[in-house]
């Protein structure tokens, strides 16, 4: 198996960001919450809606990808906050990365609060964990937008360095839970093509989305994986000629092994070809799981790798043809993370044509197989998700939908234990 190690340095801090004041016309709840209402049966909470086509404000026109981590204190909710004049719905452009705080579990939320903007480029794809140190990281892409100098403006990045990669890998960190935050900082990509003769990848790198993980077990505790993906210019020495064929993605992954200060990138080819947007998962055995989200060939179902050294090594991409997808992000948890057999829950689209019918599907044998059932999360169209696991078994689950489009509105959902446990053991 080929594997190769890629270090990134981490260079100095360069600013200290620390949460402003909404700035955006956003959304607000629209269930109404009253003393009669039981927030432990789930309703939905919806905390970013677009209000037609563009904003009154010409700024913010679509809110998409959203990304939740559960601290002792707080649940925090990401999205992208898409600055666009027009009714299209673009990954690239002038995009911010904001986020709701709950102190009280989902059942209230506080204001928008905008914690990466820079200029008119790309931040996004946020992609939390909250570390056994008490350290909140979250991960991030930025993307250049200027293609020029004179039209390049940046408050964090030079031109040189945003020409050198059009995409980059960025750092926020948190030691009070989100109160104030130290950030962005930069991961540097300098030779992150180990042998671009063989491979070499396009400006297109990304983080996530969804969440990272701490290991809790074993030989390589502490590590922080965090799941990424790219796009080849060269495959096995060949041109890659069609710039928009889906068969030339690949998954890789990060990992810090000192609370986040450096980290290691892992170029990893024909193991993970085909990969894309991906989430790791530990098993109960302290292996880790990556769910990826199939493309090419393998467009229409998610596929999924094993890694029994931490990380370091992978089998190679398979498919799950059970797992049916249309070719869209997931999210992956493990249900019990106590070192003991338990369940894996995955959140997708359950259909194979079109992002319809979010659900949950379970792995009772850490990933080697997949319940045929399913728990429907939402009848309505629906796009990108992330959860985490509260600590009396429900699910938090934070989720693109809409009576129309996938993206209408990004909603939460707290689905209460019992209806877990009744769907894990049917």
């Amino acid at each position: 198996m080929k594997t190769r190690l890629l270090n990134i340095l981490l260079p100095a801090l360069v600013c200290l960001a620390t949460a402003c004041d909404d700035s955006f016309e956003f959304g607000t709840p629209t269930h109404d919450l009253d003393e009669k209402t039981d927030l432990s049966a789930g309703p939905e909470q919806v905390l970013w809606k677009k209000k037609g086509a563009v904003y009154s404000t010409k700024r913010v026109h679509n809110f998409r990808i959203p990304g939740l981590v559960r601290t002792p204190h707080k649940l925090i909710a990401f999205c992208e906050a898409r600055e666009e004049t027009g009714a299209t719905n673009k990954d690239g452009g002038d995009i911010d990365l904001v986020y709701r705080v709950s102190t009280d579990g989902g059942v209230n939320w506080g204001p928008s609060q905008v914690l990466f903007d820079d200029e008119d480029n790309t931040c996004g794809n946020a992609c939390a964990v909250y570390t056994e140190s008490g350290r909140l990281v979250v991960f991030c892409c930025w993307q250049r937008t200027g293609r020029t100098e004179a039209n390049f403006k940046s408050k964090y990045f030079t031109f040189d360095e945003a020409q050198t990669y059009g995409c980059q890998a960025v750092c926020f960190y948190s030691d009070d839970e989100g109160d104030t935050w130290t950030g962005p900082v930069k991961w540097f990509g300098e030779g992150r093509n180990s042998d671009e003769s063989r491979y070499k990848w396009t400006s297109f790198l990304k983080v996530g989305p969804g969440h990272a993980i701490q290991l809790r077990s074993g030989e390589h505790r502490g590590r922080i994986l965090v799941g990424c993906d790219h796009k080849y210019e060269l495959f096995d020495g060949r041109a890659i000629t069609d710039t928009e064929s889906e068969d030339y993605y690949g998954s890789h992954v990060a990992y810090s092994d000192d609370n986040g200060e450096s980290w290691h990138m892992l170029e990893l080819d024909e193991e993970l070809h085909y990969g894309n947007e991906c989430v790791p998962v530990e098993l109960s055995d302290g292996r880790v799981y990556l769910d990826m989200r199939g493309t090419g060939a393998y467009k229409k179902m998610r596929g999924g790798s094993f890694s029994a050294d931490g990380g370091i090594s992978w089998t190679r991409y398979a498919p799950v043809p059970l797992r049916v997808d249309p070719g869209c992000q997931g999210s992956v948890v493990n249900y019990n993370t106590d070192g003991v057999p338990s369940p894996v829950i995955l959140a997708s689209s359950n259909d194979s044509e079109t992002r319809d019918h979010l659900s949950i599907r379970a792995s009772l044998d850490d990933c080697a197989s997949w319940k045929s059932a399913v728990y429907r999360v939402t009848e309505r169209k629906s796009g990108y998700s992330d959860m985490v696991v509260f600590e009396d078994g429900s699910i938090g689950i934070l989720y693109e939908n809409g009576a129309t489009h996938y993206s209408d509105q990004i909603s939460f959902r707290r689905i209460p234990a019992a209806t877990i446990e009744k769907y894990i053991n049917e």
